[in-house]
């Protein structure tokens, strides 16, 4: 037995299309300096929170009514001077009762039914039911409004509703009377209701006066991303096997809560349609989220098949789809490897579907900006869609300096360039280069300065390092990207490569792997092909590295690094044949590439004086010289 309480963000898809960063900022402080003290001043433990919403679970049912009043008296005093479009308004719910415990989450019917309270509360208020009603009564410093019986989706029977102040504040004005009456009309069974036209009558004078709504209508689709993970369904014969799907599902919210300018509906309100056969158009008008990740697992003792596919919920149609098998026997690294890769896949799918629909919108605003330059990159990772990426970053920075994810990914992009040699970096002039890395740390700095918490940026601070020379400090920024985000990919395949310029070679295969594991649609996999080969290349092991480097240059083949360990390693596995022709193709591709040239980038640009590494350079200059490179 515990009690629970649940909360939203009035309006939070409205405030952040109005001005994402600023609301950011706002919510930020609010959790920090007025919800999380309160929570912690009344013996309260969070359980979860999104951008929009928490939930939290107390001892007791008076801790869980005073926080939550308290929450609201201090955010009416905060929102007294602030414009309308601008008010931080909470909804809150409040029930008692058996939840069930994990390790992570708490669950059951009560989060059910204090969810559904959430949504009947209205802008500032708290709502509570029955049972914490009658612990409560009698108390001196709490008032009771009754609010009727109302039916809730899912649930049954209806549940009594009270909406709870301190006594002094309980509204007794006509207006609330009049509201109160309007809402117990409408709870009534139609056999029992008065005089339609009586009813009629109150509603249209609480109408004049300026009431709120006294139900939720269909909300506006928000302008912001967003979507909601249904209960993926267990297809095993084991009934019991149901547990994982259960996992699957709540591991899939808690790593897409990760993604840039996407609201994850929670994962209490996504469990209220489990079983149930619903149009997905529904459920979009109900919880206003503008996609459905909907799956299915099939576990038969180790070997799992997750089959997941997104639904647009406006016209529920799906829009991507994919199947995932795994044989995995330990079942913590199992549920690991279906939820990171479905998380994976869907994160560059959701970017994709987010693009097409503001194309088609005509919008213009900093977040159309930024998706369109991952958009062009997801596409295929060339020196001109590069360029085009920084151009659409530069212009959503013009528009919304304050967004640290644009920060980030420009700064990615400028180093992309810059280990590359693409554009301004491809010529010989060393200022340029200079000043791309510049810009490039310049971008970093703004980005750990208005949120240091993205994993993105601590992987573009690996790329500094190297370029600097600091290896070390480069392998550790890799692993801080990765603990920030165990389902980025890229950084599996870059801390990899860090490993083999730390001459660490044997221990960079399996992470590369996983990153293919991970995302095997990347449009970065050339890089995978790429870390994999010249991990083999470290190693001597010239013919798995002469596979993996093949497929890294026939994946991207404006990249010169790769081109010319291929080379090498055809010279030192024997097949000079295969080295000339490629040699040749090289020049032809990327002409100005010559042996001192390459010694130079390696001793000047990348600096590594590793003694390992050292040697597998020496290995590269030797299969250059002899397949003929000058």
């Amino acid at each position: 037995m515990t009690a629970v309480l649940l909360a939203d963000v009035v309006g939070y898809s409205r405030l952040m299309s109005t001005d994402e960063d600023a609301t950011h900022v706002m919510l930020a402080e609010c959790f920090g300096s007025l919800i999380e003290p309160k929570i912690s001043e009344h013996d309260g433990r969070l359980i979860r929170s999104s951008g929009d919403g928490l939930l939290v679970e107390f001892g007791s049912a008076l801790d869980a009514v005073r926080c939550g009043i308290e929450i609201q008296q201090e955010l009416s005093k905060r929102n007294a001077g602030a414009a309308p479009e601008r008010r931080f308004q909470m909804r809150i719910g409040v029930n008692a009762g058996d939840v069930i415990f994990d390790e992570r989450d708490i669950y059951g019917n009560s989060v059910n039914i204090a969810a559904r309270l959430e949504t009947l509360a209205e802008p500032g208020e708290l709502f509570v039911t029955n049972t914490v009603r009658d612990q409560l009564l009698g108390h001196p410093d709490l008032a009771f409004e009754d609010r009727g019986r109302h039916r809730v989706k899912n649930i049954d029977p209806p549940i009594q509703v009270f909406r709870v102040t301190q006594a002094q504040e309980q509204d007794k004005s006509l207006l609330g009377r009049m509201r109160l009456a309007a809402r117990r009309v409408i709870a009534l069974p139609p056999m029992r209701r008065p005089v339609v036209a009586a009813f009629a009558v109150l509603l249209a004078i609480a109408t004049i006066v300026g009431t709120v709504p006294l139900w939720h209508g269909q909300k506006a689709q928000s302008a912001q991303a967003s979507i909601m993970v249904m209960p993926f369904r267990s297809m095993s014969n084991d009934p019991q096997e149901g547990y994982f799907a259960d996992a699957v599902t709540d591991d899939l919210t808690t790593h897409l809560s990760r993604l840039a300018d996407t609201v994850v509906i929670a994962r209490a309100t996504a469990f209220t349609y489990k079983g149930k056969d619903i149009d997905p158009r529904q459920i979009g008008q109900d919880c206003d989220v503008r996609y459905l990740l909907e799956g299915s697992i099939r576990k038969v003792g180790t070997k799992v098949q997750a089959n997941a596919h997104l639904v647009d919920a406006r016209s529920a149609t799906a829009i991507w789809a994919d199947q995932f098998d795994t044989d995995v026997t330990d079942l913590f690294e199992l549920q690991e490897v279906v939820t990171g890769r479905i998380a994976s896949s869907l994160g560059l799918q959701l970017v994709k579907a987010e693009s097409r629909r503001r194309n088609r919108s005509g919008d213009s605003n900093a977040i159309d900006m930024r998706l369109r330059a991952m958009a062009i990159l997801i596409e295929s990772i060339t020196p001109q869609h590069n360029l085009i990426a920084r151009k659409y970053l530069q212009d959503s920075l013009q528009l919304s300096p304050q967004s640290a994810i644009a920060w980030s990914q420009l700064a990615d992009v400028l180093m992309r360039d810059y280990l590359n040699r693409w554009n301004e970096a491809a010529g010989t002039d060393s200022n340029a280069r200079i000043e791309l890395l510049s810009q490039a740390e310049h971008a970093l700095q703004q980005a750990f300065s208005l949120d240091p918490t993205i994993a993105l940026s601590h992987m573009d601070d690996g790329f500094i390092r190297r370029a600097k020379g600091d290896h070390q400090g480069a392998l550790d920024a890799f692993e801080r990207a990765l603990a920030l985000d165990p389902n980025l990919a890229l950084a599996y395949a870059q801390k990899a490569n860090q490993l083999v310029l730390t001459g660490r070679p044997k221990e960079a295969p399996p992470l590369v792997l996983k990153a293919i594991r991970l995302s095997p649609r990347d449009p970065a996999r050339s890089v995978f092909s790429w870390v994999l080969g010249r991990a083999y290349f470290a190693m001597g092991n010239y013919d798995d590295a002469i596979v993996w480097l093949r497929r890294a240059v026939e994946e991207r083949r404006t990249v010169w690094f790769s081109r010319a360990h291929l080379v090498s390693a055809f010279a030192l596995a024997g097949k000079q044949t295969e080295a000339v022709d490629e040699l040749n193709d090289f020049n032809s591709a990327l002409p100005g590439y010559t042996l001192a040239r390459i010694r130079d980038i390696y001793s000047q640009e990348i600096p590594n004086q590793h003694l390992a590494f050292q040697s597998t350079l020496n290995e590269l200059f030797k299969g250059l010289q002899q397949a003929g490179m000058k």
